[in-house]
């Protein structure tokens, strides 16, 4: 994964830090940003301190360089709660529209949401947000603002320029099948070959369907219409990715695949009359929704890795 989406989730909590209550939030926090394609580099309890806290949220932004440091807990009206007060003195510019944002979605929940005293703001090159302590409230405020806050962090690492244009999308799943006619199983990390595919993929060759991918959006619209579960491979997919709608891509899009390249060469394909889905189901969507593309730079990619459109690529 690149450098780019590495996270920091610091747990604010006396009896957290004294070994006296188990921390559940940032568990859950760690899992949310990991399943989209976030890599968790630090984690750390701290007591309701404000000079704990501006130390840690210093060590991170300052010596780490870690684009994204969330806290959880110390938003409340306790005399201890002291978290937005210690972040606000160490950000050197405020980023008042997520906490803003979190409150919203909260009012929508709950109209107590409103009370929630959290703060954001950015350090060097780093975005510091606070998040509640409860576990329910820090997950669903997160999730309010997880994507502009991806956003949020393109732009604070290429000095503002993030092309609103380039699309992401995070890999769910990477596989191949060695033999054609076999359905493809996962593997944990996928080499892609320039003007080849995926090493050890019955379906890689000299031609324009090297690789093929497929959005779990895709497959999430079949499993509603069948009773079994549907695995990564199930349509002959070698790669599984969330985020980007695949198939209204452009042929020619030049896509980063983790550390490899690849061009769109196709949209869809002709389905095999026996597929076992399209029997049980009275559909198939690899067809319409599938895409293929073919390697023009070499290199790996596994499940957590991104996948953007690149708009200038000089090889």
């Amino acid at each position: 994964m690149s450098n780019l989406y590495k996270a920091a989730v610091i747990t604010v909590s006396d009896k957290g830090s004294r070994g006296e209550r188990e921390d559940t939030s940032g568990p859950l926090i760690c899992k949310m940003l990991e399943e989209d394609g976030w890599e968790i580099v630090h984690t750390q309890i701290v007591p309701d301190e404000v000079k704990d806290i501006k130390e840690v949220l210093i060590n991170c932004a300052d010596r780490r360089q870690i684009p994204l440091i969330l806290t959880t807990g110390g938003t409340g009206f306790s005399p201890r709660d002291r978290t937005p007060e210690a972040t606000m003195d160490v950000v050197e510019r405020p980023v008042p529209g997520i906490p803003e944002a979190m409150r919203a979605a909260s009012m929508q929940i709950t109209n107590r949401g409103c009370l929630s005293r959290s703060a954001a703001g950015i350090r060097k090159n780093s975005l510091i947000v606070n998040l509640p302590g409860s576990e329910k409230a820090a997950s669903e405020n997160l999730q309010s603002v997880l994507p502009p806050i991806r956003h949020g962090v393109d732009m604070l690492l290429s000095a503002g320029s993030a092309d609103c244009g380039v699309q992401r999308a995070v890999v769910k799943a990477v596989c191949i099948s060695e033999i054609k006619g076999v359905q493809k199983h996962e593997i944990e990390v996928a080499k892609l070959v320039e003007d080849h595919g995926i090493e050890g993929d019955a379906h890689a060759g000299n031609w324009h369907r090297q690789v093929s991918l497929l959005g779990k959006e895709s497959v999430d619209k079949m499993q509603e219409k069948i009773s079994f579960e549907l695995f990564p491979g199930a349509f002959a997919e070698n790669i599984l990715t969330e985020g980007i709608c695949l198939y209204e891509l452009p042929v020619g899009t030049i896509l980063q695949i983790g550390t490899a390249v690849g061009e769109v060469t196709q949209i869809g394909k002709e389905c095999h009359f026996d597929c076992e889905i399209r029997r049980k189901a009275g559909d198939c969507v690899m067809p319409r929704e599938g895409i293929f593309v073919k390697v023009l730079k070499s290199g790996e990619v596994k499940a957590g890795d991104e996948v953007r459109t690149l708009e200038n690529y000089s090889g």
